[in-house]
């Protein structure tokens, strides 16, 4: 047999092939592509950080590359705005929260409930900084960010309105919730009791004399109690049994595509 290696010689220095490392241009790429990845996630990162410490509107994108350690033109090879890039942060958090909420439905049945998933988003809000930080600050930010979202993520905005929807009209078919009221109605009920109670923690906290209980499980299961009463929670167990996997299923799906918004973004940077 022909040593192959003995064919390609340097001179005295012989290095046989079988020990050269050659990177193939399929490998090259594989490899750009997960250093650009690994640089935008530190970009989001540094972000985040800013986000939580300093509040949206002071921060510029100057300050977010110096944090990451990167030029200001490479966070724009990622990002296109300011708003774009903030609005990343806070879906990459949100999927978080989205993820939370499929884990507690996957547990059993009672996780499906809207009292439950007011519970344990009003929880997690709490334990991701991110998040917090924007529920907390000036309204406007939310603002801001939810029209780039419209404009950005018009496909995953579309994904949670139509979710919610699909929600609340399996909750209802199962005669899990009152139906005195439409869907729309019930729908809105939940998302200002659930934005209300988000909100008022900075407003309550700032005013001397006003009752606040001082744990967030506390609160969390006074939003749990309107929230039940609102929408009229009832039913029996078997109904809530029969709608378990469906509603789990919706909000599995929400996840997934909730994390691969967030690799998209993460892997549209254009070329160094």
């Amino acid at each position: 047999m022909v040593d192959a290696s003995a064919l390609v010689s340097t001179g005295p220095r012989h290095v046989p092939v079988a020990q050269e490392h050659t990177v193939a241009p399929a490998e090259q790429s594989t490899t750009r592509s997960a250093q650009r990845e690994q640089r935008a996630a530190r970009i989001l990162d540094a972000a985040g950080d800013l986000l939580v410490i300093w509040g949206y509107p002071k921060i510029t994108i100057e300050d977010v590359a110096r944090r990451a350690g990167v030029g200001k033109g490479t966070v724009y090879l990622h990002f296109p705005t300011k708003e774009v890039l903030f609005l990343v942060v806070l879906l990459r958090s949100q999927s978080e929260i989205t993820d939370r909420l499929a884990s507690t439905m996957r547990r059993g049945p009672e996780g499906v409930l809207p009292s439950s998933m007011a519970r344990t988003t009003y929880l997690s809000v709490r334990e991701v900084p991110v998040v917090h930080a924007l529920v907390t600050g000036r309204a406007e930010t939310l603002g801001t960010l939810a029209r780039t979202a419209a404009e950005y993520s018009e496909d995953l905005v579309g994904d949670r309105i139509t979710t919610s929807r699909a929600y609340f009209d399996l909750l209802i078919g199962h005669g899990l919730l009152r139906t005195d009221r439409s869907r729309d109605d019930l729908l809105y009920a939940f998302t200002s009791v659930m934005t209300g109670f988000l909100l008022a923690e900075p407003f309550v906290t700032a005013q001397p004399g006003l009752f606040r209980p001082e744990s967030p499980g506390h609160r969390a299961d006074l939003l749990a109690d309107t929230v039940r009463a609102a929408l009229g929670e009832t039913g029996t167990a078997e109904a809530l049994t029969a709608a378990w996997p469906e509603v789990a299923a919706l909000y599995e799906e929400l996840a997934r595509g909730a994390r691969a918004e967030v690799d998209r973004y993460l892997q549209s940077a254009r070329e160094t």
